[in-house]
């Protein structure tokens, strides 16, 4: 792995924790892997051009092509299905590995063939049951540039058919009896489901839940990507149910077709041009500049750089990554103990979860009803409130451990850093102003904060040329592809619970607590820990999210407010051992172990939910600024 990860793919730090045995191998030769880098990067690109494109020409001339949205949700569908077959070919896609390492090394090789065999399942199940959606989708034509839409099918096609031949280039690593077993294991366990399911009928209500939600913890504890967990689930508790699997297609399909999702390629985008492109060290200067002369001062310009970067990057791996390795060196100099610094980094990648543009607000509300504009805004004051708390114990803590502040600087010299990093700055400023000020739609200026960073990066900064962009370009589209292939499984299997009833299962729980709204956070946020925990954080909002804003109005509370608690609360499960994978990254990019950290953690979390149960119990945090700026 690269020593400055700021200057190499994102995604290697999360690889190398949350996938330890499973790190990007080249099966290919660097030819092939060169195609698959300049395909995703031409999509990527050819949404980039289109959608900013649209919004300059609308915003120069009044007029747009009316084509080009259809055109960039096509792109964004090959980003999801072929850009997450390219994920799961370089490790991308999020896996636990706690089950899987616990077990002997004579059994870990017949899991890890095991899980490639169910990816196998997931990709031909999907692509029998994508058939006849060819065939009945063939007479009906788009909106606007009227071709049949049968070829909007066609990236799910070649993802799928990608993701097989992936797979057995994985099982080939394997020796024949690993195989043999594996392929027995599996075809055994299948076996037994099928005429078990067979003899006692279909399984409906509280049991088909219970099955639905076990068969989930059981492949992911084995070590299955989660994504292509949430796909086979849902395919085999809709079987087991008596329904027709061929909706669980239909889902996932509809699971990206919401326009906002077109931002989160961007998003991604802009945060790794910000980083590949040598923005993220002007901030950490300015930050250190600004706050560095407080007790623990740089302590203290973590969390600063944290909120910050956390409002310009999309990704908690990102952030931690970015910001860690820029400041790891002045930490250690300056006598700080790793295990402290990575105990402050992950309790300040938890206050970014709300710091707008967050891929999980932006997820969730394209899942549900909620306008991410107003998401966007009512996650700032939350964030603030736990940055506060954070830098209040950092303070009582330096004062006790006489941590070292840092030089003083001239303010001369200061108000040049300020200078530097102004281009930097103005790319949050953009997405806000943007978004609040209605100039433009989530979209639209995530894809001018993309343009713009990139301007900055090439000719102010001057660090980034045509061949680092068009890596930055591909690994995007790779960490974009695993977001949205997850987003598009995530919904299929929330789809299934929710017509399971399980939101009557839920409330009937609630009600043996007291059926209160307190009981009804109290449950959430606890839930939501946990999920955060065991599945990270996307999935675990896709699967319940939907679900308890759901509830919300029986309890007669505030969706939005209530959203920003159990975002928080997911995110503290990401940063919590033993399972967390956001943890165990922080601990390697800080160069220490959990062991280490986690004593030094506690403190930190423990002022973190104080701050989640203010911001539970009085809602107006949240509420503040969308009541200020009149947004619904």
């Amino acid at each position: 792995m690269n020593a400055n990860p700021s200057n190499s793919n994102h995604h290697s730090l999360a690889v190398e924790v949350a996938s330890e045995l499973d790190l990007p191998h080249q099966r290919f030769s660097p030819i092939i892997e060169s195609v698959f880098d300049y395909v995703l990067a031409a999509i990527l690109f050819l949404e980039l051009i289109l959608l900013f494109g649209n919004t300059a020409m609308r915003a120069t001339f009044n007029t747009s092509f009316v084509w080009a949205n259809e055109v960039a949700e096509y792109s964004l569908t090959s980003l999801a299905f072929i850009g997450g077959a390219i994920a799961y070919h370089r490790g991308l896609h999020l896996v636990v590995r706690f089950g899987i390492d616990k077990l002997p090394l004579a059994y870990r090789e017949y899991v890890e063939c095991a899980r490639h065999y169910l990816v196998i399942a997931v990709a031909l199940i999907g692509l029998y049951f994508a058939t006849p959606m060819w065939h009945d989708a063939w007479s009906t034509l788009t909106v606007v540039l009227q071709i049949p839409k049968s070829w909007t099918l066609l990236p799910f096609f070649i993802g799928m058919g990608l993701t097989l031949v992936f797979a057995f280039f994985e099982l080939k690593r394997h020796t024949f009896k690993e195989n043999l077993i594996a392929a027995l294991l599996v075809g055994t366990l299948t076996a037994a489901w099928f005429f078990l399911q067979l003899y006692t009928g279909p399984w409906l209500g509280t049991s088909g839940i219970g099955f639905a939600l076990m068969l989930l913890l059981f492949l992911v504890f084995a070590g299955v990507p989660i994504a292509y967990v949430l796909s086979v689930t849902a395919y085999i508790f809709i079987y087991s149910s008596g329904e027709d699997p061929m909706a669980v297609s239909i889902a996932m399909s509809n699971g990206i077709s919401s326009f906002i999702l077109l931002a989160v390629p961007f998003f991604i985008l802009a945060g790794n041009v910000m980083t590949d492109g040598g923005l993220t060290k002007p901030l950490a200067d300015w930050v250190t500049a600004m706050v560095g002369r407080m007790q623990g001062g740089l302590l203290q310009a973590l969390v600063v750089a944290m909120y910050i970067f956390s409002g310009i990057s999309g990704s908690k791996i990102a952030d931690v990554a970015a910001v860690g390795t820029t400041l790891k060196g002045m930490l250690k100099e300056q006598g700080y103990d790793p295990a402290e610094s990575s105990a402050v980094l992950s309790a300040a990648g938890i206050m970014g979860e709300t710091i707008p543009p967050s891929l999980v607000m932006m997820v969730l509300a394209s899942i549900t009803t909620l306008s991410v504009a107003t998401f966007f805004v009512a996650g700032v004051v939350p964030a603030a409130v736990l940055g506060l708390c954070l830098m209040f114990i950092i303070n009582r803590r330096a004062k006790k451990n006489n941590w070292p502040r840092c030089a003083a600087i001239p303010w001369a010299e200061r108000i040049k850093i300020s200078i530097k990093a102004i281009p930097a700055l103005m790319v949050p400023i953009i997405l806000i102003i943007g978004i609040v000020g209605g100039i433009a739609t989530t979209t639209e200026v995530s894809s001018i904060a993309v343009v713009f960073s990139i301007l900055v990066s090439v000719f102010v900064y001057k660090g980034m040329n045509v061949k680092s962009f068009i890596t930055t370009l591909a690994d995007s589209g790779a960490m974009a592809g695993m977001v949205l292939f997850m987003v598009s499984a995530g919904s299929a299997f929330s789809w299934t619970l929710a017509i399971s009833g399980l939101q009557t299962v839920v409330a009937d729980f609630l009600s043996l607590l007291g059926g209160s709204a307190f009981a009804f956070v109290s449950f959430s946020i606890v839930l939501m820990i946990i999920m955060g925990s065991i599945l990270e954080g996307l999935p675990s909002l896709l699967i319940f999210g939907p679900m308890l804003l759901h509830l919300t109005q029986s309890y007669g509370i505030d969706p939005m407010a209530f959203g920003i608690v159990i975002i928080i609360s997911m995110g503290i499960g990401t940063f919590i051992p033993p399972f967390g994978v956001c943890y165990f990254v922080t601990c390697s990019v800080m160069d220490t172990t959990v062991e280490k950290v986690t004593p030094r953690f506690l403190p930190y979390l423990s002022v973190l939910l104080i701050g989640l149960v203010c911001i539970a119990l009085f809602p107006s945090i949240s509420l503040v600024l969308p009541h200020a700026f009149n947004l619904h």
